[in-house]
């Protein structure tokens, strides 16, 4: 189907008018929605910040381990997790106090230990003498 020029002038005004009052009512409002909303995008960190913050990050790092090693916790650096140095030496205590504790519990506890009697010392001794002390001294006590 052929349009006459009038129909298709008329047909493309109409298509120019329909995108303007688009541009207008949609695009320009969500334009200046992002063009306000640019100011806070965070800036891109220059090549030599990022150079610094790493330094810094190795820094800290070679930090934790000699804090660690002066404390003779070095097998624990997995385990902790750190931002600040000052947080590390509150965990260095706490983990100390918990092997401190453990160190206790696991030191040889005797479990048939018994106290020997002046008798039995006697006889250890094949002390005759004082073994008979010993029985007699249960009688007059």
């Amino acid at each position: 189907m052929e349009f006459t020029a009038e129909q298709q002038a008329h047909i493309d005004t109409l298509i120019v008018d329909a995108k303007t009052k688009w541009e207008s009512d949609i695009l320009q409002p969500v334009m200046s929605e992002r063009d306000n909303l640019l100011q806070y995008k965070p800036v891109e960190k220059s090549d030599a910040e990022k150079a610094l913050e790493q330094r810094e990050q190795e820094l800290f790092k070679k930090e934790l381990s000699i804090e660690l090693k002066a404390s003779g916790l070095e097998d624990f650096a997995d385990f902790i997790n750190v931002g600040k140095v000052d947080e590390l030496k509150s965990k260095i205590e706490a983990l100390n106090k918990i092997l401190e504790a453990r160190k206790v519990n696991t030191s040889y506890v005797p479990d048939d230990h018994k106290q020997t009697s002046a008798y039995d010392q006697a006889a250890s001794k094949n002390d005759v003498t004082g073994m008979i002390s010993a029985k007699l001294s249960k009688l007059f006590n």
